[in-house]
């Protein structure tokens, strides 16, 4: 290696303030320019551990078609604790299982798994690293051959436990969020004009969720009581419970629709259908739909799409496919309490005030028109462009590792020195 890229590579060790701020000299010691086709000629292991929900697994699934989309000779793979999952999104080939040393698969950590086909990857991403920090120790206990300059990382939208070598969220240093180009067909379940709502209960989120609900309702009637007299509104299943067995609930409910609509409806997850309110005299009437969720994705996002210009959303996956599908939308976002940072940015980027706090984030009678800058906020955003650039730079530099013995001793340096400023020492001397 010649002297100017070991030159820059010590300036790297030197400006580094954590440990691990030296595994990523193995991509930022790189220009982009340097990157050439045959660089992506690897195979790459996608290790995904989901933990609730599909939100997981979809952010694999999307990095996933990305890759393919970019590197079309990459040979990428899944490897995955729960297989039936990626096989109910469509994706079956190069899906990899991972056998568990337990029965619950969820959330486990790497050291409790098991990569039993015989398959070897030149380079392995973590998609995503959930609720903890990712220590390498442990997933070589599944991957005896891993190490920080061929094993890396990918957070969920805005993480809280880095470093990561692929940020994803919106603001600081993160590379943006994972959007798609949409085809989706008419979606045929409900006629319009309706809205929709998919916000999850309390309180596994947060102790708000039923001021969330209402705060939208009490929007979504005074808007939309005006333009029609026939509405009706998407809910998840809690919401349906709560109708069915909290008075109190179902009380408040009833003051706060009738005063805009004089009949009021509920059709059951069965299909079944009961009055809520009624006035034979009054034609105004709102029908709440508990049969409709969930769905799959396509045409879940066919429903945000057909829906009225106000949606009720929270999930990182939910608020991103309806910025990819939907630029004219107005997205309302019940803010979990691990995703305060992403809201914060939200508000700045979008931008949207009401974002600042979950009083006014699901709705607000004082905000019925928000002028987003969608436009401006994907191209800011957007994790093709940024997310990959870093990936370029992570082949660029398993092409020279391959070449490079200064670079393998960099390596041999970083995983034998206990503390940082060893390393620092043993770099200079390169």
């Amino acid at each position: 290696m010649d002297e100017g890229n070991i030159k820059f590579i010590k300036h790297l060790a030197n400006e580094s303030k954590y440990y691990e701020d030296l595994y990523d000299i193995i991509w930022k010691m790189n220009d982009q320019k340097e990157f050439k086709k045959d660089f992506s000629k690897v195979t790459v292991g996608l290790f995904n551990i989901p933990c609730g929900g599909f939100g997981d697994i979809i952010v694999c699934k999307t990095f996933y078609d990305y890759l393919n989309s970019w590197y079309p000779n990459m040979d990428v793979s899944i490897c995955t604790s729960d297989p039936e999952k990626y096989d109910q999104l469509g994706v079956s080939k190069g899906v990899v299982k991972l056998h568990s040393k337990k029965q619950d698969v969820q959330c486990i950590d790497y050291h409790q798994l098991i990569l039993k086909k015989k398959i070897k990857f030149d380079l392995m991403i973590v998609v995503p690293i959930i609720n903890k920090s990712f220590e390498i120790k442990k997933f070589q206990k599944c991957i005896p051959y891993a190490n920080v300059f061929n094993t890396f990382t990918m957070s969920e939208y805005n993480g809280e436990f880095p470093p990561y070598t692929f940020p994803i969220g919106v603001g600081e240093d993160n590379l943006g969020i994972l959007l798609n180009d949409f085809k989706t067909k008419e979606q045929k379940l409900i006629k319009k004009p309706y809205a929709m709502v998919y916000i999850q209960p309390s309180p596994e989120w947060g102790s708000h969720a039923k001021y969330c609900f209402f705060s939208y309702l009490e929007m979504i009637c005074e808007k939309y009581s005006k333009k029609h007299q026939k509405f009706q509104i998407v809910i998840p299943s809690w919401i349906e419970e709560e109708i069915e067995y909290n008075p109190q609930f179902t009380s408040k409910l009833r003051t706060l629709v009738k005063q805009y609509f004089k009949n009021i409806a509920i059709v059951y997850n069965n299909g079944d259908q009961h009055k809520l309110v009624e006035d034979v005299e009054e034609k105004s009437f709102l029908v709440f739909r508990a049969d409709l969720l969930p769905q799959k994705r396509e045409i879940f996002i066919s429903l945000i799409r057909d829906s009225v210009p106000d949606v009720l959303l929270t999930g990182d996956q939910s608020i991103t496919d309806a910025i990819s599908c939907c630029k004219r939308k107005t997205i309302w976002y019940q803010i979990a309490p691990w995703k305060q940072g992403l809201a914060y940015h939200l508000q700045k980027g979008l931008p949207n005030k009401n974002f600042k706090s979950f009083k006014t984030s699901c709705g607000s009678l004082n905000s019925f028109d928000v002028n987003i800058d969608w436009t401006n906020f994907q191209k800011k955003n957007d994790f093709r462009i940024h997310g990959k650039k870093r990936m370029d730079l992570l082949l660029i530099g398993h092409h020279k590792f391959k070449k490079e013995k200064d670079l393998q001793e960099l390596l041999t340096i970083i995983e034998k020195s206990k503390f940082l400023e060893t390393a620092q020492k043993k770099i200079m001397k390169l």
